[in-house]
């Protein structure tokens, strides 16, 4: 179990924006609340039923994380890259690009086709992925 504490939370689909604690289980977030809202003992349900009982969760067994002056975002997409990937390498590589990419938030990249040879058969494509 992990609780993000103290992150600016940005969730496009909602509306929601502002300062956030998260709590994830099994890689899942299971409950976004107000900062400092969770306390000693919290409750989640494991589905979203009305009918079913909440499970308590004791916090002193959650892994804990102070993301205070950091964003929690949906992953960003950039559907126009250049890697230059094959062909152009000394400009960018897959590598390279891919990296810098997930530093900055990007879970999804599209590259552009101005690559020699360009991906347009299966064996380049194979390459690239």
């Amino acid at each position: 179990m992990l609780l993000i504490k103290n992150s600016y939370v940005m969730d496009p689909r909602s509306g929601m924006e502002g300062k956030r604690d998260i709590l994830i289980r099994d890689g899942k977030i299971v409950r976004i609340c107000a900062c400092g809202e969770m306390k000693k003992t919290t409750f989640v349900s494991e589905k979203e039923t009305a009918d079913e009982a909440p499970q308590a969760i004791d916090a002193a067994e959650m892994e804990v994380y102070d993301a205070e002056g950091l964003v929690a975002a949906p992953g960003l997409v950039d559907v126009h890259v250049h890697f230059r990937d094959p062909g152009f390498t000394y400009k960018e590589d897959i590598e390279t690009g891919s990296r810098s990419a997930a530093k900055g938030g990007f879970t999804t990249v599209v590259l552009m086709a101005n690559t020699k040879p360009t991906v347009e058969n299966k064996e380049t494509l194979a390459y690239v992925l």
